[in-house]
């Protein structure tokens, strides 16, 4: 029986290096059914010509300007929209390495839930430790509008096997996203107004808000080298992008009244979050 075809996604921003590794493993996947596109934002790192020379099969798209996240994938989601064989496309980070069955775990999954529309696997801190150290970067979303609060579930904890059913989830993280075409085609293209980060949540939220389900599929794992292109999970740049694109994402789907409770849980977070860099610091 045939499979459906996946394309998957990978966008590069002067990451020549992690997109050869993110590609070297996606390579090593044994699903038959895949076609890469590796979408280049402008980064002048020789990444087109590294990735044509080693990979000739794979689609190498040219973007003239930096068109951040959205935009970026987007240009190649129309891509494969206009092929009529492709069922999936899997968004996936460049500093990202992939588990061999990740597609076809992926696959398996959305194919058994037809109203699934958006899927993501396990993400692990990079680089694997044995089953059982495994640090959890992304094990669902946890989406609560009226505490400001978009979230991953599990973040930092070792794996000890609590996050193993295939279920619903709040969001899906852009780190590793599996969209049905179906879903798409209702649901539309990534929003590029958010410049960096939220992107996903926002997708996520208009999927759900179009019938479809989000699922978490932890038997697909991924590593992700957190944040390597906005400079570390911490960075100034990161905080201060994220936190626009959060809000940005509060005013369009908060109800009305969550502006009376936002700010509470805000403060709070913001202060705990000063807190712990301070104890960090105090104790190195």
């Amino acid at each position: 029986m045939s499979q459906p075809k996946v394309y998957i996604i990978i966008l590069n921003y002067k990451g020549k290096s992690d997109t050869l590794d993110c590609l070297e493993s996606v390579h090593r996947n044994g699903y038959p059914a895949y076609h890469v596109v590796v979408v280049d934002n402008a980064s002048h790192d020789g990444a087109p010509e590294a990735v044509r020379a080693a990979w000739p099969g794979d689609l190498v798209v040219e973007n003239s300007e930096n068109l951040l996240y959205a935009e970026g994938n987007n240009v190649a989601i129309r891509l494969a929209l206009e092929d009529p064989e492709a069922k999936y496309i899997l968004l996936l980070n460049n500093d990202t390495v992939v588990a061999p069955d990740l597609v076809s775990e992926l696959v398996k999954a959305m194919e058994a839930d037809p109203a699934a529309g958006l899927g993501c696997p396990m993400i692990y801190y990079y680089p694997p430790k044995p089953e059982g150290r495994e640090l959890i970067w992304y094990a669902g979303g946890i989406v609560e509008l009226w505490k400001g609060l978009t979230a991953h579930r599990g973040i930092r904890e070792t794996d000890t096997g609590a996050y193993s059913k295939v279920e619903e989830t709040g969001y899906v993280t852009g780190c590793a996203m599996m969209i049905r075409r179906s879903c798409a085609e209702r649901t539309g293209l990534l929003d590029p107004s958010y410049g960096m980060y939220a992107e996903d949540a926002d997708y996520s939220l208009r999927a759900a808000r179009a019938g479809f389900r989000l699922l978490f599929i932890p038997s697909g794992r991924v590593w992700h080298k957190v944040s390597v292109s906005a400079g570390g999970e911490f960075s100034w740049f990161k905080l201060k992008r994220k936190a626009r694109a959060s809000l940005l994402l509060l005013w369009r789907y908060a109800p009305a009244w969550g502006w009376l409770t936002i700010p509470f849980f805000l403060t709070a977070r913001v202060v705990g979050f000063v807190v712990r860099r301070l104890m960090r610091r105090l104790m190195r």
